[in-house]
């Protein structure tokens, strides 16, 4: 019993350090045991899939930080968007922006575009503060329930999307990536979708 309770605790760390749970979210060890099949999956399954689309095409209207409107057009822009929902207070959220901005600048040359999207819009100033301590170029656009779709419960979660605004999915149907990740093990889902 102690070591299933160990190994219980372990998963639970391990998924905390990834993300962070939204206050009016509770626990849920679905999204913990998915969590770690994609952790441990992840690698084969972009090597060995042939991925999918899903959805009839998203469609948003928002602002970003200085007050310029977005919308689903932004999509056509590029084969792939990768939509990033994070929050200032996000421990993991933050940790992974420098890493997502080498990304936009690896690829936006490939066809590929970034959009952080956050929704602590009383916490303007501690948002700025990490845009430009971060050096972020992409876009930063502030949440709209045109988004709920996304809602995991946790940040970051990260969905990708094509130029008509469907959800990229890979072979095993996964469609949303909660949690953070490196550098490399973004670029590797990158190069598949653009594939």
């Amino acid at each position: 019993m102690k070591r299933f309770i160990s190994v219980i605790l372990c998963a639970s760390f391990a998924f905390a350090a990834a993300s962070c749970g939204s206050a009016k979210e509770t626990f849920n060890s679905t999204i913990i045991d998915s969590v770690q099949t994609t952790v441990e999956t992840e690698k084969e399954t972009v090597k060995d899939n042939d991925g999918g689309k899903t959805g009839s095409g998203l469609t948003f209207s928002t602002a970003d930080r200085n007050g310029k409107t977005y919308d689903e057009s932004i999509f056509k822009d590029c084969k792939v968007t990768m939509i990033n929902f994070w929050e200032p207070w996000c421990g993991p959220c933050v940790g992974e922006i420098p890493d997502l901005e080498k990304l936009y600048e690896e690829f936006k040359d490939e066809d590929f575009q970034i959009i952080g999207v956050y929704s602590e819009t009383e916490m303007e100033d501690e948002v700025d503060e990490i845009l430009s301590s971060s050096g972020v170029t992409y876009p930063i656009l502030r949440y709209t329930s045109e988004f709920d779709q996304f809602d995991s419960g946790y940040v970051p979660t990260t969905v990708f999307i094509d130029s008509d605004g469907n959800v990229l999915t890979l072979s095993n149907g996964e469609d949303n990536f909660v949690g953070s990740r490196s550098f490399e093990e973004w670029a590797e889902l990158v190069r598949f979708f653009l594939k």
